[in-house]
């Protein structure tokens, strides 16, 4: 590398590093101007994290574009930004309250000894995060390991809201690292070696990434990450510690499901050429382990139809920021007054029409390709989120992430950008509308580079 190169890749890491570390100035904005409310309303608090967040969309950018083709940044740099992210995780959370959530159910089992599955915070009055808790008649949603995580902060500090917010987010900062570990395994040993520096630069230091782990500590990472892990192992043919590490993302968050089907089917094919037949022994093999982990795991603190009460609560909503909703509007100012039912369950139908021929395309293929694998992960997700009523929440966009810059799309930095800031900027809690603004101005830029291209192409010719 030479020095001028590297002096530019510098100052982008030190520009990006200044940005991120000026997240800090959000809750001194919401101190200044007494914001209180979870996310912000304040005008003038408003407008700085939106100044924030754009001047952290031109360096993020700008760091991506640096280390195009290029080594990944140096040891001390990782050291500056894991330095960064433990100050960060002091933060009380800023657009949501869900970590609040985790923490006083973490405290029914680690403070009170009783289930979360099966008691609420509504019972527990004088707790000292009752204050903090929205959902009070809602048992936990989460698996068995999220429930784990959230009562080791009420274990080391019971007594301090600071101490297990900080200590709930140096987990999840741990399982942010896990991840990008082997989101680096999959992208310099599976995905185009040339793009490994820049496609671990997307993920690890992405926005979207640090503000819902590190600024607001939601518990999607957990998930994210084991599911990394798992895929990395399945890459590698290891399937019984892909299937172990899917069941631990299972564990903690059940949308990982989502994708499981399709690692299963390209699990038994290819032990299925091996073995040159049914492979029977390992299906088996993988169904007991499995099986009986989820058990040893739920049977503790098993609350029966409750364990999932929340989980089914919230499947009949509408909810104003999906997708789904955002149609209903659109053709109700069309004059078109439709039954907000067809919508939801359109929507459903048309997925599970849709998942189900992705998953008949992995079934018949001949050959295995990494990139319409990954690929597939990633439109499995998308179009989830096209049919999700209940609440949407920006961290949920994390789960397509890694999936969606393995992808390679066209205009691929373009699209993770605007896709992450999409979601950073739905802190208002409009992100059906970002995000088809996100998809309309991709599609636009996509066509005009068509354009551009077959322009030259018509000169040339000429």
């Amino acid at each position: 590398m030479n020095p001028r190169s590297d002096g530019a890749q510098n100052a982008a890491l030190f520009y990006y590093a200044a940005s991120i570390f000026a997240l800090f100035l959000i809750p001194g904005a919401k101190l200044f101007w007494h914001e209180t409310n979870l996310p912000p309303l304040v005008p003038q608090v408003r407008l700085v994290i939106n100044l924030l967040y754009l001047n952290l969309a031109a360096a993020f950018f700008i760091l991506a574009r640096r280390f195009a083709g290029k080594p990944l940044p140096r040891v001390k740099w990782w050291a500056i930004f894991f330095l960064i992210a433990v100050g960060l995780c002091v933060i009380y959370p800023v657009f949501s309250g869900d970590l609040m959530e985790y923490l006083v159910r973490g405290r029914i089992l680690g403070v009170y000894h009783q289930s979360p599955y099966q008691h609420v915070p509504a019972e527990f009055p004088s707790d000292l995060l009752y204050a903090y808790s929205t959902w009070k008649i809602n048992p936990d949603c989460y698996g068995p390991l999220l429930v784990a995580l959230e009562t080791i902060p009420a274990l080391f500090f019971a007594n301090s809201v600071t101490g297990m917010v900080w200590l709930e987010k140096m987990i999840f900062l741990g399982f942010m690292a896990f991840g990008a570990y082997f989101f680096t395994r999959l992208a310099s040993e599976f995905g185009r070696a040339e793009k490994t520096s820049e496609s671990t630069v997307l993920f690890a230091l992405n926005p979207l990434l640090w503000v819902s782990t590190v600024i607001d500590g939601h518990n999607d990472i957990v998930m994210l990450s084991l599911t990394l892990a798992g895929v990395y192992f399945f890459m590698r043919k290891k399937f019984t510690h892909c299937f172990l590490l899917c069941t631990a993302a299972f564990l903690a968050k059940y949308t990982v499901l989502l994708i499981l089907p399709f690692l299963v089917i390209a699990a038994m094919k290819q032990e299925g050429a091996r073995e040159g037949k049914f492979p029977w022994a390992f299906a088996a093999k993988q169904i007991i382990l499995n099986s009986a982990v989820v058990m040893l795991a739920f049977w503790p603190l098993w609350g029966g139809k409750g364990t999932f009460l929340a989980l089914i609560r919230a499947s009949g909503w509408f909810y104003t920021n999906t997708i789904p909703y955002a149609v209903h509007q659109g053709f109700s100012m069309l004059g078109l007054s439709l039954d907000p039912a067809w919508f939801k369950y359109g929507f459903v139908a048309v997925f599970f029409a849709v998942y189900a021929y992705w998953l008949w395309i992995q079934l018949v293929e001949k050959e295995f390709n990494a990139l319409r694998f990954f690929r597939r992960l990633c439109l499995v997700y998308l179009c989830f989120y096209l049919t999700i009523i209940s609440p949407f929440g920006f961290q949920y966009l994390l789960w397509a992430l890694p999936w969606l810059i393995l992808s390679h799309w066209p205009f691929d930095r373009f699209l993770i950008i605007g896709y992450a800031f999409a979601g950073l900027f739905s802190y208002f809690k409009r992100m059906n509308y970002l995000l088809l603004l996100a998809c309309a101005v991709y599609f636009a830029a996509l066509a005009v580079q068509r354009m551009r291209t077959s322009r030259q192409t018509r000169r040339m010719s000429v």
